[in-house]
């Protein structure tokens, strides 16, 4: 089910991938390339991409797993859903902390050197990496599978969920390789515009998943923790 789930939320979001990666998708190589290979290299970029996803999703459900109480993971998605509300509600505030920025901003320019140099090479397995690379750059909807991610419990669902959210995005993104004619300055605007709201109800359902409402997969009921040793039981 959590694989579903991430794919559905790969598909609703995919076309803030149309407007925000396409124009990398469309800078891949092409060349004379026979129909197969086009195709085989546009495969490996998107499956690089997944596995970009699989690995963050792992380790921030490890995170907010393994590492945290049921209680604690409960409050980490109210956090993290009134978070996404608020970038949307207050942008000015949060675009002034720029601290993110200072320690990511030297690990994107190394990705960024690493995806020019894959970008100039014709070997199929460039294209993998170049997937890869790509999966690790700065992105806010990325960021916001990721927080999802965060809460699902542990790290085969965290995994999961972003392996799917992966599968999601590759059919518009694939849409882009065949029709590139479908990104204009005019979808990118209209695209910017419904963003924000996807956000927030994204940021709704997380705080509602907190909320422990007894609502099977959309904010389930967690058993209460019962000591087993007797220790805290008077009779």
């Amino acid at each position: 089910m959590i694989i579903i789930t991430g794919f559905i939320f790969g598909i609703l979001g995919s076309l803030h991938c149309i407007g925000m990666c396409g124009p990398i998708v469309l800078a891949l190589p092409v060349g004379e390339q026979s129909v197969f290979r086009f195709a085989s290299g546009r495969t490996l970029y998107h499956f690089g991409r997944v596995i970009s996803y699989a690995v963050m999703g792992a380790a921030v459900g490890l995170l907010g797993g393994k590492l945290l109480l049921p209680v604690l993971q409960q409050n980490l998605s109210i956090i993290v859903g009134s978070l996404l509300i608020l970038t949307v509600l207050f942008p000015k505030i949060i675009r002034s902390v720029n601290f993110l920025s200072k320690v990511f901003d030297p690990i994107t320019q190394k990705i960024t050197s690493i995806i020019r140099k894959m970008l100039e090479s014709k070997a199929l397995v460039s294209m993998l990496i170049l997937g890869v690379m790509n999966g690790f750059l700065p992105c806010g909807f990325v960021y916001m599978a990721i927080s999802t991610a965060a809460v699902t419990g542990g790290y085969l669902a965290g995994m999961l969920f972003m392996i799917g959210f992966g599968f999601g995005t590759i059919p518009a993104m694939l849409a882009v390789s065949f029709f590139p004619k479908l990104i204009s300055a005019n979808l990118r605007l209209k695209i910017a515009k419904i963003l924000p709201a996807f956000q927030v109800i994204v940021g709704l359902l997380l705080i509602i998943r907190g909320l422990n409402l007894g609502i099977p997969y959309l904010s389930p009921k967690l058993a209460k923790m019962i000591p087993t040793d007797g220790g805290g039981c008077c009779k």
